[in-house]
C-alpha cells in the first residue's frame, strides 16, 4: 500500500471516530425527573400554565359562590366598573361586585383622573373576548338602580381581577354576603398598592369614601 493511501485511510478514520464521537456524546438526551418526564418539558408547561392562570379561576369562584357563571353578551360599557350586557333576550346593565373605579362624571364635569384608563381597559378587554360571562354571589343579585352585581369574566379571566392588578380600581361597596371573594381582591389590591401603579401613585387619592381628584390637582 502507498503511503498516500495510508494517509487517506489514516484521515477517513479520523473523521469517522470523531463524528461517532459527537453522536455519542455531543447530544445527550434530555435530563428527566423521578417522573420520567423530561424537565425542559417541564419548564414549558409550568410556564404556560403560569402565563394563564388566573388569581381567582372561575371554577374556584363557582364552588366559593355556590353559582354557575352564565353566558352573556357585552354590548357597551359606561365606565371603568359598569357594563351594559344581553342576557336572556334583554339588556342588563352589570356592576362590576366589590370594586370601584373613578367616576367618569358624566353631565358634572371632567372625569376623575384615570376614569378613562379604566374605561379604556374595561372596553378593550370585553371588546376582544371570545366569551362573557357572569357569576352571582350569595346574597342580592341586584343593587337599589336595578343593576345585576356579578363577577364578569372575560375567556375565563376576572374582569375586578384585571382592574384592581392594573391599579385602576379599588376594594368598595363590600356587603355582605356578596363577599365570598373579598379577601382574594384584598391581596390583589395590596401588591398594586405596594408597586404604586395608577390610582396608587397619588397618596390620598383613594380614601374609604371613595376618590378625591382634589388630591392630585393639588399636586400641580
Amino acid at each position: 500500500m502507498k503511503l498516500k493511501d495510508i494517509k487517506t485511510l489514516i484521515t477517513s478514520g479520523t473523521v469517522l471516530l470523531a463524528l461517532a464521537l459527537y453522536m455519542i456524546f455531543g447530544n445527550p438526551p434530555p435530563e428527566k425527573d423521578e417522573t420520567g418526564q423530561d424537565k425542559q418539558t417541564e419548564s414549558v408547561l409550568n410556564s404556560s400554565a403560569e402565563e394563564s392562570s388566573a388569581i381567582i379561576p372561575l371554577e374556584e369562584a363557582e364552588k366559593v359562590t355556590g353559582n354557575k357563571a352564565v353566558a352573556v353578551e357585552y354590548v357597551s360599557a359606561n365606565d371603568g366598573d359598569t357594563i351594559s350586557v344581553q342576557m336572556d333576550g334583554e339588556k342588563k346593565r352589570v356592576r362590576l361586585l366589590m370594586i370601584d373605579t373613578p367616576e367618569m362624571n358624566y353631565n358634572k364635569g371632567e372625569p376623575m383622573p384615570y376614569a378613562e384608563d379604566a374605561k379604556a381597559f374595561t372596553i378593550d378587554l370585553l371588546e376582544k373576548a371570545e366569551s362573557v360571562e357572569l357569576l352571582f354571589d350569595k346574597g342580592p343579585e341586584t343593587d337599589h338602580y336595578d343593576r345585576l352585581l356579578a363577577y364578569v369574566y372575560v375567556d375565563g379571566v376576572m374582569l375586578q381581577e384585571e382592574l384592581l392588578e392594573e391599579g385602576l380600581a379599588a376594594v368598595r361597596y363590600v356587603n355582605k354576603p356578596n363577599n365570598s371573594l373579598e379577601q382574594q381582591f384584598r391581596g390583589i389590591q395590596e401588591a398594586a398598592e405596594k408597586e404604586g401603579i395608577n390610582i396608587w401613585s397619588h397618596e390620598g387619592y383613594f380614601q374609604k369614601d371613595g376618590f378625591h381628584a382634589d388630591v392630585i390637582r393639588n399636586e400641580k
